[in-house]
């Protein structure tokens, strides 16, 4: 090969120059306009673990100059590969607002996935072309809904990561490897399987590459290792010295995460919308296949597939975090859908073709905003109900008893960590793990605050603790939790059903829609 020019199919190189880039870039920014509109009108997105998320961002941004959440939280900072929100989120807050900084934040993670296949796509082809423009199909996805916001931040700079390492491939090493090195320090920062799935896709590439090439010399086979290899070295060595390598022990693998992973990528939030869909979906490939429309690079077969197999070896639970395994399936799609082309010569009407696409990313846009128009009701309901704490208070979660699967909606299960942000208030279920994250609870409130990611407790643990003493070896964060915490909310409540289960302790404030809010009665 002679050129960046020789990796474009030969089919489809005059096909691509079909395409107006003016008329592309309108496209662009309809689907990018639609795909963001669900966060015009949400104040907060109700992701599973976002709330939680974005109140670590307000109390990191307030420690300074707040004296009740400087009291309770403090700041270590280390190298952990998850850090993105950290470092970008509290300085749009001081500029934004703290809801307003946490929408921009998933709107540019949405650009990222939407624009990083379309940059890549250009690169191996040599034109622009709309047809990645049918990953806005799948920006609302399962992963999204769970709120693993930095690693898909990752995924959208990985993908831009693969198209300069692409663009570069003909270019000396020194260039390639200092460019890679920028994009290995920005995916560290965002999460480690994100750096994963870069240097995985980057080598795949580039055994490609040194496969069609003869004759293969082995100074020029040493230049590409090292290009490879070398940015990689210094966040090795971060990783190793960081709190998070402490968790590397902690890994489970099992096989039934595998199947699940690609369900949750398709799957938005109701079978009627998303069986047809997927059916619609299906059907297309298969015609598109049948009739020639679509091909795929070589490169991306090869990229692929190591992905792939990288998926199908990793365990489910990784330093710590679930869903390890899974979370691959979305970086996979988004990585590889750039590989993917059009022969517009066989494509009857390109306007129909983005016409129904928009159509269907609208009617995916509409699904996601009538779902969080319902989901966020108890949300904001509970968010308005921690107005009645006291600037300052200190709040302990827990949830009702024998509660099936899917009783308590997955955001109002981190709602609570909002009385950060409303009341400066201690919560007792706040993301302050160490080697997770770089913010902690003082040493004096860090036996009463959950610093292991373990499970909310039930009101009659709850209860229990508040009359009988843990023996020695078997103590909770929640134990003598009535001298310590000011309000309990008890997550999971039927509302009709708004007995008091400790009268003498709990005081009710609020009885809503799948929660209970106590204030706790002190004793002199």
């Amino acid at each position: 090969m002679s050129g960046i020019r020789s990796l474009a199919h030969p089919h489809f190189s005059a096909d691509l120059r079909a395409e107006r880039p003016w008329v592309i870039a309108k496209q662009t920014l309809l689907v990018a306009v639609l795909i963001l509109v669900p966060l015009v009108y949400t104040l907060v997105p109700p992701l599973e673990d976002y709330p939680n998320h974005l109140a670590r961002m307000f109390a990191l941004a307030q420690i300074p100059g707040n004296e009740w959440l400087s009291g309770y939280y403090e700041t270590a900072w280390a190298p952990i590969p998850n850090l993105i929100m950290d470092l970008t989120v509290p300085t749009l807050a001081s500029w934004l607002g703290i809801y307003t900084a946490g929408r921009v934040f998933i709107g540019l993670t949405m650009l990222l996935l939407l624009l990083g296949p379309m940059v890549l796509h250009r690169t191996l082809y040599g034109a622009w072309s709309a047809w990645p423009l049918v990953g806005g199909l799948f920006v609302y996805n399962g992963f999204l809904f769970v709120g693993l916001m930095n690693y898909l931040f990752g995924v959208g700079v990985a993908i831009f990561g693969l198209a300069a390492w692409v663009k570069l491939a003909e270019r000396g090493p020194a260039l390639r490897t200092l460019c890679s090195l920028a994009f290995c320090a920005i995916l560290y920062v965002c999460h480690l399987s994100a750096l994963g799935l870069y240097g995985l896709a980057i080598a795949s590439f580039e055994a490609w590459r040194l496969a069609g090439q003869e004759p293969r010399r082995a100074r020029q086979l040493l230049a590409s290792a090292l290009a490879l290899g070398l940015p990689f070295l210094p966040f090795l060595y971060l990783l190793l010295h960081s709190p998070t390598w402490g968790l590397a022990h902690d890994n489970v693998w099992e096989a039934q995460g595998k199947l699940e992973a690609v369900t949750r990528f398709l799957s938005v939030y109701s079978d009627v919308v998303d069986i047809p869909f997927l059916i619609l979906i299906g059907g297309a490939i298969a015609v598109a296949i049948r009739r020639g429309l679509v091909r795929f690079h070589r490169a991306g077969l090869i990229v692929a597939g190591v992905l792939t197999v990288a998926f199908l070896a990793m365990p489910r639970m990784a330093f710590g975090s679930w869903m390890a395994d899974e979370r691959l399936v979305v970086g996979i799609f988004f990585l590889t859908l750039g590989f993917i082309s059009t022969d517009l010569r066989k494509l009857e009407g390109q306007n129909a073709f983005f016409a129904i696409c928009l159509a269907t990313i609208a009617f995916r846009v509409v699904d996601v905003s009538v779902n969080w128009a319902s989901i966020s009701q108890p949300l904001l309901e509970l968010r308005n109900s921690i107005h009645a704490m006291a600037p300052g208070s200190r709040l302990l979660v827990a949830q009702a008893d024998n509660l099936p699967d899917g009783a308590i909606d997955a955001a109002l299960s981190h709602t609570p960590a909002l009385a950060v942000i409303e009341r400066s208030a201690l919560v007792s279920r706040l993301f302050v793990v160490p080697g997770k994250q770089i913010l902690h609870a003082r040493a004096d409130y860090r036996d009463n605050v959950d610093t292991e990611d373990g499970e909310t407790p039930t009101i009659s643990q709850v209860i229990l603790a508040a009359h009988v003493a843990a023996a020695d070896g078997d103590a909770h964060y929640w134990d003598r939790w009535p001298a310590f915490y000011d309000y309990l909310v008890v997550l999971g409540t039927d509302p009709d059903d708004s007995a008091n289960p400790a009268s003498d302790l709990l005081q009710v404030v609020h009885v809503g829609r799948n929660f209970t809010f106590y204030k706790v009665r002190k004793t002199s």
